[in-house]
Formats: C-alpha cells, structure tokens, sequence
C-alpha cells in the first residue's frame, strides 16, 4: 500500500485595499507575482468589501477610483493569477494584527508568503504595520516583503493623490499616477437630445460610481466592445442651477458614431481637460465652440495616441 502526497503550490498573497489600482499597487503585484514565480508557486490578491473607511469612518471615506469589475480586471492585468476578497466587518475591524494573519494561515493553507504596500496597516487600532508584520508573520512560518512607495515628483504615489488630480481636472497627472488614463465605468441612458439638436449627438454615461473629473469640456474616449472611440466628453457642474438638468450624467460626442447603444455598459477614459464651461447667447453660438471643441479633442487624442 502506498501513500501519494498532495503537493500544493505555494501561495504569495498581495494584501491591501488597492482602489484605482495605481502604480505604487502595481509594483506590490509584481512583486508578488516575481516571488511566486520564484517559489513555483501562485500569486494571489487579498482586498476587503466595503472600503475599511466606508464601515469605520462614513462621513470621510473617499470617493472610490475604480468599480469592482475595473479593479478586478486591472488587478488581472498584473498577472495576479487568484482574487480573494474578505467582507470587512466590525467583528473582522476588532481583530488584532496576530489574529489577522492567524487567520489567513486557516483561509490559505498553502500561504507562504505575505507582500505589501509601505503604508500597509492591519488589525485593532492599526498594530500591524510594516515594523511589526514581519515578526508575526515569522512567527507563523510566513514570509514578508515591504514594497517601498513608488515616487512621483517627490511625493509617493496614493489613491489619495489621484484622487485629488482627478477632482481638480489635471487627467494628465493623474495618469501619471495610474499608469493609464482615468476611466468612468457607466450605462448609457436616454438624455434630453441637446446635443443631438445642435448637430452633434451624445452618448449619456450615468457612472456608477460618484467621483467626476472637474466640471468642463475634455478629450476623452468612449471604450465599447470593439475598442476606444475618441471624441469630446462634457461633464457638468452639479454647483450650477442651470445644469441641473443634466443629472449626474456624463456626455461624449464620438465623430461618425451613430449606433444605438442604449443599456450598454462602457467606459469613458479621459485625455485631457480642454476648457471650463461657457455660456452662449443661441443654439448657434453653441453649436459653432462644440464643433471647435471636437476639433480640438481629436487633435489632443492623435498627440497622446499617436
């Protein structure tokens, strides 16, 4: 009789919150994935639903970068090859830093090793933090790296930043940050046919998430299943009383796109912002700055697409 043992590869897990997936969350991945591949193992990623922030402090969490779905896919896009996703909860917000990781050595049998952010804290009142993970984490038989921040013009790259760069309508910094353009997933919806009137139709994404670049006019580019289709999207001033009837939408008008896609689900990856709002004495006058903004939207979009 003989007995045949079960090898399990070993398991390098990423752990964090990872919003927007930035490149300071980029180089965490890689490294995760650098050591798995060096253990012949597999990489994984460990992030928490809701934002720890949502359940601990309400009134000032941030507003989230990226949807699930974008965040998922992302992550992927680093060569992460599993995502495990814990519920945060106040019994799981209670735990001590000890607890966390005897927890994860349950959840993850075959977990070898644990890598993080710089910033990363964990368990109770945050006692877990980059001095003390990497002897609880001994303690356990587990190894542990700490991936120093990545730099942008002298400051470390955060979600808080592109954020912030997002918000005051700087879609170049923020790329910068992330990597790649800032993107609004949404469903486009039935709108009012302003723009259809004035010559130039627009797709009406209602994001699903709340943040917005700065109110205006920008270069932008609308992703369907067939690929990004470049044209001049318009977000509104919510602080405006004569915009309020745009809702929460967000409009891009794509040159020579004329299919119905009602329902369907999109993205709009913002380029760069062109100008502030305006306003005009006639439908004219309106028609003639939409029809110069396209022109300059398409222009910008060739500059960073070449």
């Amino acid at each position: 009789m003989s007995l045949t043992t079960v090898n399990v590869a070993p398991l390098v897990l990423a752990i964090g919150q990872f919003d927007g997936v930035h490149r300071g969350h980029q180089a965490v991945f890689r490294t995760a994935v650098e050591s798995a591949r060096a253990r012949g193992g597999v990489s994984g990623c460990l992030t928490f639903s809701p934002h720890v922030a949502q359940l601990l402090n309400p009134a000032r969490a941030p507003l989230l970068l990226a949807t699930p779905e974008q965040n998922q896919a992302l992550v992927c896009a680093c060569g992460i090859e599993q995502i495990h996703v814990f519920p945060f909860t106040r019994e799981f917000a209670a735990m001590g830093p000890d607890e966390f990781l005897s927890l994860l050595k349950i959840e993850f049998p075959a977990l070898a090793e644990i890598v993080v952010g710089e910033n990363f804290t964990f368990g109770k009142d945050r006692a877990g933090n980059r001095a003390t993970l990497p002897g609880l984490a001994e303690a356990l038989g587990l190894g542990a790296r700490i991936v120093p921040h990545v730099a942008l013009a002298g400051a470390p790259i955060s979600s808080t930043r592109v954020r912030a760069a997002v918000q005051a309508g700087d879609l170049p910094l923020a790329k910068a940050l992330l990597g790649r353009a800032f993107a609004l997933a949404g469903t486009v919806v039935h709108g009012r046919a302003v723009g259809r009137s004035l010559g130039f139709p627009t797709a009406n994404v209602r994001p699903v998430l709340p943040i917005r670049p700065a109110p205006g006019i920008y270069a932008a580019r609308l992703h369907l299943h067939d690929g990004p289709h470049a044209g001049a999207a318009f977000v509104p001033d919510p602080a405006d009383p004569a915009q309020a009837h745009f809702g929460k939408v967000v409009e891009i008008h794509v040159p020579g796109l004329s299919r119905n896609l009602y329902d369907v689900d999109v993205e709009v990856s913002f380029t760069r912002r062109l100008r502030g709002h305006a306003h005009f004495p006639d439908a004219a006058a309106a028609s003639a700055q939409i029809a110069r903004d396209v022109e300059h939207a398409l222009a910008t979009d060739a500059e960073e697409h070449p």
